[in-house]
């Protein structure tokens, strides 16, 4: 063999160890990004889902992270329905632990029956009754107290704007029909105002602009009840004052959340929450005095 043939069989050899060598680089680089794939996707699928957290959260009894992630299950997820009555357990038990017993019943009732928690919604319930119960029970012997003769009256009496009224009167007895009708339908106005308020003030950003319109439509919704009572009570207008300016604080402190990009009250919105809370408290303590009037 002469020396130039033995050379071009010396490059021969390198090209082709050379063109072995790329293809095994590609197929190395090909089955190293096939792998990297698939664990992705294998960690991806074994990863907790929106509700799973959610559940992991309420069991610790984290209430504000769990409402955060149920919030982000999407409609179409098979674990809507169960993320929106978990939801509903939280605010309902948030609001009994607070003292709103309304509110409270309002979220408890719609936990799923087959729902974990129903049993627990339905104790809160119960126990919301009871406590109603007992006060008014007690209620009624506190006014029987210092009372030494009992007097029968024929004609049936009520306390109406401070005063007591024979009902046999057709016009305030109107009046007072007129009453309970407007403070019965106020009262589920406010109940269900206060529940979109506690979903908005935790949901996620993208979401709270629609809670505001919601919370918005039912402001305006409880302006526009007709309350025509001919000599209207002092303390169910008194409530409906409270009413609306307790509403537009809520809706403000959404407004004030969304224009500062921020999922939960700041240094400023602070205040305004502040307020509606206060709000709030004296709307209550105003239902409770209007109810036991008429």
């Amino acid at each position: 063999m002469t020396e130039e043939n033995s050379n071009k069989q010396y490059n021969d050899d390198i090209k082709n160890r050379q063109k072995k060598s790329s293809f095994s680089k590609v197929i190395i680089t090909f089955l190293l990004l096939l792998i990297t794939t698939v664990l992705v996707i294998w960690y991806l699928s074994s990863g907790n889902s929106y509700y799973e957290n959610g559940m992991k959260y309420t069991k610790e009894k984290k209430y504000t992270e769990a409402l955060y992630e149920f919030q982000k299950v999407p409609p179409d997820d098979k674990d809507f329905n169960n993320a929106q009555s978990k939801i509903n357990y939280i605010n309902g038990l948030q609001n009994y632990e607070s003292g709103n017993n309304q509110a409270a019943i309002v979220y408890l009732q719609k936990v799923r029956s087959d729902d974990e928690y129903f049993q627990a919604s339905k104790l809160m319930i119960e126990r919301i009754n009871e406590s109603n119960l007992t006060g008014n029970m007690q209620s009624q012997i506190d006014s029987l107290k210092g009372v030494k003769d009992t007097v029968i009256i024929q004609k049936q009496t009520t306390v109406y704007n401070g005063k007591a009224q024979e009902t046999t009167d057709p016009q305030i007895q109107a009046d007072i029909e007129s009453s309970r009708k407007y403070v019965s339908e106020l009262s589920s106005a406010i109940s269900r105002f206060e529940g979109l308020y506690q979903s908005a003030r935790t949901a996620p950003l993208n979401t709270k602009s629609d809670y505001s319109k919601s919370m918005e439509s039912l402001d305006k919704e409880s302006s526009n009840l007709k309350y025509s009572a001919g000599n209207k009570d002092e303390g169910v207008v008194e409530l409906k004052r409270l009413t609306s300016q307790w509403m537009d604080k809520r809706i403000s402190f959404i407004r004030q959340l969304i224009s500062e990009r921020s999922v939960s009250e700041t240094n400023l919105s602070r205040p305004t929450k502040e307020e509606g809370d206060r709000l709030y408290s004296s709307v209550m303590s105003q239902m409770n005095k209007v109810k036991k009037r008429i």
